[in-house]
C-alpha cells in the first residue's frame, strides 16, 4: 500500500478504554491504528451511517412525553421537583 502523504491523529481516551479495545482489536488481528484508518476512510468515502446521531426510541419517547406534559400543564409521572424525578430515574 502506497500512501503519497499520511497525517498523524491524535487522541485522548481514558487508559481502561484503550486497552479494553487494543484486546478487542486484537481477537480479530487488528491494532488501533489499522481500526482508525479502516473507520475515517469509510467515513470520508461513505460519510457517517444514517442514524449515526439519532437517539435511541425511548429517548425520544421521553422527549415527546415531557414535551406533552409542558404543553398541557401537567405533572410528569417521574414527580413534580427536580430530586423526585431523579430519584425515578434510579428506580
Amino acid at each position: 500500500m502506497q500512501n503519497k502523504e499520511t497525517d498523524r491523529i491524535n487522541a485522548r481516551v481514558q487508559h481502561d478504554v484503550k486497552v479494553r479495545a487494543q484486546i478487542e482489536l486484537e481477537k480479530n488481528g487488528l491494532t488501533i491504528s489499522e481500526y482508525l484508518r479502516i473507520v475515517l476512510t469509510s467515513v470520508a468515502n461513505n460519510g457517517l451511517p444514517e442514524h449515526f446521531a439519532q437517539p435511541k426510541q425511548e429517548v425520544v419517547d421521553s422527549i415527546m412525553e415531557m414535551t406533552d406534559a409542558m404543553t398541557n400543564d401537567k405533572s410528569l409521572s417521574g414527580g413534580t421537583s427536580k430530586e423526585a424525578f431523579e430519584r425515578s430515574l434510579r428506580e
